[in-house]
């Protein structure tokens, strides 16, 4: 499976050229169009067109509107307002690099500068 993303508008631009040069196919809000797009229609297109969102809004992260396993997953930039680009794009990079992508599938996922947590459904299996 080959995965897609969609950078929401508080990301860096690079963002999408740093996954787009590692052979995923990433487009970013403000070059596709859809800058301004609320995040109810933004959720409805990335699950059309099967993508994971990357964000720095925290609102993405709420498990009531948006539980695991009901998307195509999602990644949460948790940076402090004045995170320079660089630093942004270098910590993306290594989470990329080091994570099984396969995991985030469905997922929230939240990255910050020293960690990252992939929260998964629980199964309710006994």
């Amino acid at each position: 499976m080959k995965l897609r993303f969609l950078i929401d508008e508080d990301c860096p631009l690079s963002l999408e050229n740093l996954l787009n040069s590692k052979g995923y196919d990433t487009i970013h809000v403000k070059t596709s169009g859809l800058s301004g797009t609320k995040d109810p229609e933004l959720f409805m297109f990335a699950q059309k067109e099967q993508r994971i969102i990357i964000s720095r809004d925290l609102g993405w992260a709420n498990i009531k509107n948006y539980p695991p396993n009901s998307h195509c997953g999602l990644i949460i930039l948790r940076f402090p307002f004045e995170a320079i680009v660089m630093e942004i794009r270098q910590v993306v990079e290594q989470f990329i690099d080091c994570v099984d992508l396969s995991e985030i599938v469905g997922a929230i996922v939240i990255v910050d500068k020293n960690k990252f947590r992939i929260r998964k459904s629980v199964s309710t299996d006994d």
